[in-house]
């Protein structure tokens, strides 16, 4: 009987850690309006918090942004970063681009910067009949470990 309610109170304690570990990451949401040369643009920026149960001194984001002209999305862009921090100083692990276009949009022009505890992306869209549109992404983690 002693070792039925030991390894009931394991299999308890493993169902009570196990949803900590499964815990939904964090979502941020902003939008904001580009006024452009042919009109303006909504741009909805999802940031996504990942944390890495692993490791307690690292923490994962996706920062994307969608960008709309009208109704119609002409591109997504994201960010995705992997940060470390140890309470006194915050530094980026690794940080990659992605992206998908539509309607006759090009990507190009990217850049992946990785400086202390922020890393960014810029890069340019463009269709036949317009110029380039900037698009600039960032994100920073603090020592603590918050991203920002």
């Amino acid at each position: 009987m002693k070792k039925c309610s030991l390894l009931l109170s394991f299999i308890l304690l493993f169902c009570m850690m196990a949803p900590a570990a499964l815990a939904a990451p964090e979502v941020y949401q902003e939008v904001e309006t580009i006024h452009t040369e042919f009109g303006d643009l909504k741009v909805t920026t999802t940031t996504v918090i990942h944390d890495t149960f692993a490791r307690s001194n690292r923490k994962s984001a996706d920062r994307t942004r969608t960008v709309e002209a009208g109704d119609s999305v002409i591109a997504k862009i994201t960010l995705s970063a992997t940060f470390g921090y140890d309470g006194k100083t915050a530094w980026v692990i690794s940080a990659s681009g992605s992206h998908t276009t539509y309607d006759g949009w090009s990507y190009g022009s990217e850049k992946i910067g990785k400086s202390n505890g922020t890393a960014s992306l810029s890069a340019a869209l463009d269709h036949s009949y317009y110029a380039g549109i900037s698009v600039d992404i960032s994100m920073t983690c603090s020592p603590t470990g918050q991203i920002s």
